[in-house]
């Protein structure tokens, strides 16, 4: 079963660049830092929560405030899949990682891993996932569904699929047996495209993608019509290889917990990701994840 593979897979691991922030305003509330011996650099491992490009322009703002914070180049992976993010969090393959509360959820079963904050978005450190369709779609409600083109992210993801499938099953619609046809499409930005292009009718997504959408593609938001909405999950959080120095780790914490959109050089660094601010990390704040998770698992293992 593809769930099966995810668990033991893991077992094992044009657009105008924006302007990098002036250095003067790039290290709020500076205090000097050495890099510990053999510290060269920082590879931070993100999921594919949206297109290839509009990550890396989303993150190029805080890849290059940490570069200068830690003095030593930023490297910034996307990973190939959410499957792919779990296998490589699992092996090490990584020095910090974001990671979406599912695919955290999948990466700490093994063994648990020294976190250090959770994001916080429009204004809560909580989000909603969407089931949308187009503006002019005469889809209006989840009674509506059946019969649908239904596009998901990936089978780890949290709003893209594990809490999209559930909020339909609470409805009395099973996505196996009433929807048409269920497409995964890799990444919100993609199912929000082929939702507005017509190649599926209805699609399952988080709550900051409208915007990110917008500003990666100047798409309207109002494009969309949103029919569903989730129950909400914590956001993604950041964790450290376990063997990464600790004198990393604590400088980290705190270059990204005094960073806030309350300030002009946080609005810089945050408003790309979408982000108000970070707070320190609550790994039982997911164990409503790892519930949903279970049940939506046993679902997609019947026959």
């Amino acid at each position: 079963m593809r769930w099966l593979l995810v668990f033991a897979l893991g077992a094992c691991t044009q657009s105008i660049e924006p302007a990098p922030v002036k250095p003067r305003h790039v290290l709020p509330r500076q205090t000097t830092f050495t890099a510990p011996p053999g510290f060269t650099r920082l590879r931070m491992l993100v999921p594919p929560v949206l297109a290839r490009e509009s990550l890396e322009k989303s993150y190029a703002r805080l890849i290059d405030y940490l570069s200068r914070a830690l003095g030593v180049p930023v490297e910034l992976v996307i990973a190939d899949s959410y499957e792919d993010v779990v296998v490589r969090t699992r092996a090490g393959d990584f020095d910090v990682v974001m990671l979406s509360p599912h695919t955290y959820a999948l990466a700490v079963e093994s063994r648990p891993l020294p976190c250090l904050v959770q994001m916080i978005g429009d204004g809560s450190a909580t989000a909603a996932g969407y089931i949308v369709v187009r503006e002019d779609s005469p889809i209006r409600t989840l009674a509506d569904l059946p019969g649908a083109r239904f596009g998901f992210v990936d089978r780890a993801s949290t709003s893209g699929f594990i809490y999209a499938v559930k909020v339909m099953l609470d409805s009395g619609i099973d996505p196996r047996k009433h929807l048409q046809s269920m497409e995964f499409l890799g990444n919100h930005e993609a199912v929000l495209l082929a939702v507005l292009e017509g190649r599926v009718d209805a699609g399952a997504t988080y709550q900051g993608s409208l915007s990110s959408l917008k500003r990666s593609r100047e798409i309207d938001p109002l494009s969309f019509r949103i029919i569903a909405k989730t129950e909400r999950t914590p956001r993604d959080i950041l964790c450290a290889r376990p063997g990464l120095p600790e004198s990393v780790r604590e400088e980290l914490r705190r270059l990204l917990m005094v960073l806030t959109v309350r300030d002009r050089v946080g609005r810089e660094l945050l408003t790309p990701m979408s982000v108000n601010g970070f707070q320190p990390p609550d790994d039982a704040a997911y164990d409503g994840v790892r519930k949903v998770a279970a049940e939506i698992q046993a679902w997609d293992e019947r026959p």
